[in-house]
């Protein structure tokens, strides 16, 4: 339950505070309406990446360390966010732009794996053997 706590309440706050540091950068009205369009495309994206992504970090949670799969959740979530831009919005974006669903989607589920961890359940680099195997 925490699990999906984090991943889907966290994941929209990560997307929607980098948002905010992005209009704070940016000085010309032109560049502000393209971070506010890529903005709110990565704002519609969170949700389907953190719901894949999230559903992943589950299932590794039982056999892989934090340490280890803090990095392939955002793989993982990097994968999905570019991924989705491409499917969905490639004739309208530039190519250059999907490294930046790649990086916001790498970076927030990232984060949100090493919070929904549960430290108190082992230790962060103790791998229990098979524990994919199990069904708790």
């Amino acid at each position: 339950m925490k699990r999906a706590l984090v991943f889907l309440v966290a994941a929209p706050v990560l997307v929607a505070a980098t948002a905010f540091l992005l209009f704070l950068q940016l000085n010309g009205s032109a560049e502000r309406g393209a971070a506010r369009f890529l903005a709110m495309i990565l704002f519609l994206f969170t949700l389907p990446v953190s719901v894949i992504t999230g559903a992943l970090d589950e299932y590794l949670a039982r056999a892989f360390p934090v340490l280890l799969r803090v990095p392939m959740a955002a793989v993982i979530g990097a994968i999905v966010a570019a991924g989705l831009a491409f499917i969905l919005f490639g004739d309208l974006l530039l190519p250059s732009s999907l490294p930046f669903f790649a990086l916001g989607g790498a970076v927030g589920m990232g984060v949100c794996s090493l919070l929904a961890n549960d430290y108190a359940r082992g230790p962060l680099l103790g791998v229990r053997g098979n524990s994919l195997l199990r069904n708790g």
